[in-house]
């Protein structure tokens, strides 16, 4: 098996049931846990298909990210949807493609979906755990003291964006410990095109998790793309939806996109709270495989 055992591709596990979530309102598209990857974080990725009403507050013991992702390539900060979440006694409004930071121990809930246009893409990750697990929980914080924990946009606080070829990249998303203190880090793009270069070799000094994801809510499954990842010395090839994880040390990339008939979604995410290389090669991400 190699290294896919770093791997869980779409269709294996049964999804977690997250409370108050109607299973016909939503698609999964892929899923980690420990009891798939040993040491993993959790991590569900799919799309809100209808609007629902998701009563009540509970908490996690782990830092939570929840990510909201439009699928219009004409206009990739639209949300084509009006969510709203409450965070202890803030309730945010959330109408662009973004990222909430959810400190473990915070009561939240009452997720709404009070209008799709389209299907809408998310995430939830748990920074600290490797399942899903969560517990009925009261507000108890004063109001303002989490507002500002929805962030929109691709603006590192440095500027820095990715080096890629021309057309490759649409980027979405970018959180870390500047954007939102006390936050992991994490970015969300689409890839648009195919590409034979990709990150140099390198590793890190925390947990990352690493999605690769159909943009076809129709079919979540599929990624309608190959790529390639190195992670560890060995290459997978993978046609699904699938998320991998690499353990603090363990090297990996580059990434390349053999072939591609429709944009597909590519997030990291890691359980520190900026995003720093270790390697050889340098921090290039237009690397080529030899």
């Amino acid at each position: 098996m190699g290294s896919e055992r770093y791997f869980s591709f779409s269709g294996r596990p049964a999804a977690a049931v997250m409370p108050g979530i109607p299973a016909e309102a939503k698609r999964v598209s892929a899923q980690i846990d420990d009891g798939i990857v040993a040491g993993t974080l959790f991590n569900q990725v799919g799309w809100y298909t209808k609007p629902f009403d998701a009563d009540g507050l509970f908490a996690h013991e782990s830092d939570e990210l929840l990510v909201f992702a439009g699928a219009d390539l004409a206009d990739p900060e639209r949300l084509n949807a009006e969510i709203e979440l409450q965070i202890e006694n803030d309730v945010l409004t959330i109408d662009k493609t973004g990222v909430v930071f959810v400190p473990g121990g915070c009561a939240h809930g009452n997720l709404k979906i009070k209008r799709l246009d389209k299907p809408v893409f998310y995430f939830v990750c748990h920074m600290n755990a490797g399942m899903y697990e969560w517990r009925p929980a009261e507000a108890t914080a004063e109001k303002g003291v989490y507002a500002g924990n929805y962030v929109d946009g691709y603006k590192p606080v440095d500027g820095k964006l990715p080096e890629a070829p021309e057309g490759f990249l649409q980027l979405l998303v970018w959180l870390d410990g500047q954007k939102a203190p006390g936050a992991p880090y994490m970015e969300l793009v689409w890839f648009k095109s195919v590409n034979d270069t990709g990150p140099a070799p390198h590793a890190h000094d925390f947990d990352e998790l690493i999605g690769f994801i159909g943009s076809d809510p129709d079919d979540p499954e599929t990624l309608n793309a190959e790529v390639t990842f190195d992670i560890a010395g060995d290459v997978v090839r993978t046609l699904k939806s699938c998320i991998a994880f690499c353990p603090e040390g363990t090297e990996h990339s580059p990434i390349t996109v053999p072939s591609l008939g429709r944009p597909l979604y590519h997030f990291s995410i890691g359980n520190g709270g900026d995003y720093a290389r270790e390697g050889n090669k340098g921090e290039s991400n237009i690397y080529k495989p030899e």
